[in-house]
């Protein structure tokens, strides 16, 4: 990195979007501000990644570095988290290389990197320390200001670093809202399913506490239940010691499917 002035050495390095873009894309033109299909600094080929496929990026290639085109989020020990939102899709997301960094008083360094596509306006990233595991989480909210009456859902996405990647090990359901057709016993019109979550991360893994009601289309809760599940870390990645709440109560039906036979055992209700 550049030497700075005297005044403020030793201060924590605020990275210029052009340095953050040659700490990705060593192949980045900081004269031209330009960015052609090349390799992060890992050697990964993001644009080839199947995560981005079918992205464009705005006014064609070179890339054009522009304002306000990178997400940040903040960690301990001065690190970084950074998303270039490079390529666009016409459904309104966008993607590009999600990265860990540190600005130091004499080098830049990157540590992990991988292709990510969400909603620009519903991402917010950040770290976690999982005993000696630091995770990468991307929050993306598609509930916050929906419709009324149209089904969303928010998650945590969850990344572990491991060797210049970022493994994507597990999607965390923070809230979840659905509909589905009358079957409860003198209820009428659709129900309402709603699930809300809230985790804590520890040592021992990351703990979820989940809460699912079901509420008649006039507003009355019928059904309340509650849930606390541990993810741990395996070989294969964040692991729960049981499944979700929301499998066993919500499954709401599609809007046009057939109704079960009479000869058919109606579903069971779990309260």
């Amino acid at each position: 990195m550049p030497s700075r002035k005297n005044e403020a050495a030793g201060t924590a390095r605020r990275l210029k979007d052009e340095q953050v873009f040659k700490l990705v894309f060593p192949g980045f033109d900081e004269n031209q501000k330009a960015l052609t299909k090349s390799p992060t600094c890992t050697g990964q080929n993001i644009f080839d990644d199947k995560v981005l496929a079918g992205g464009t990026p705005k006014g064609g290639w070179p890339i054009r570095m522009q304002e306000g085109q990178i997400t940040q989020g903040s960690g301990g020990d001065r690190i970084k988290v950074v998303w270039l939102r490079l390529q666009e899709w016409p459904d309104g997301t966008a993607g590009g290389p999600l990265a860990i960094i540190r600005g130091s008083e004499h080098f830049a360094e990157l540590y992990a990197v991988v292709p990510f596509r969400g909603r620009p306006d519903k991402v917010r990233l950040g770290t976690e320390r999982m005993g000696g595991e630091l995770l990468v989480t991307a929050e993306e909210d598609g509930c916050t200001g929906h419709q009324a009456g149209t089904p969303c859902e928010a998650s945590l996405h969850i990344f572990l670093p491991r060797q210049g990647t970022l493994q994507r090990v597990v999607d965390v359901p923070v809230e979840r809202i659905a509909y589905g057709s009358d079957r409860e016993k003198g209820t009428q019109g659709k129900l309402e399913f709603h699930m809300t979550s809230a985790s804590r991360v520890q040592p021992d893994g990351i703990h979820l506490a989940e809460q699912v009601e079901v509420k008649d289309d006039g507003g009355q809760v019928l059904r309340k239940a509650e849930l606390d599940r541990v993810f741990k870390l395996t070989e294969t990645g964040l692991v729960a010691n049981e499944g979700s709440l929301w499998e066993r109560i919500a499954k709401p039906e599609p809007e046009k499917a057939e109704k079960p036979e009479k000869t058919k055992s109606p579903p069971r209700r779990q309260r």
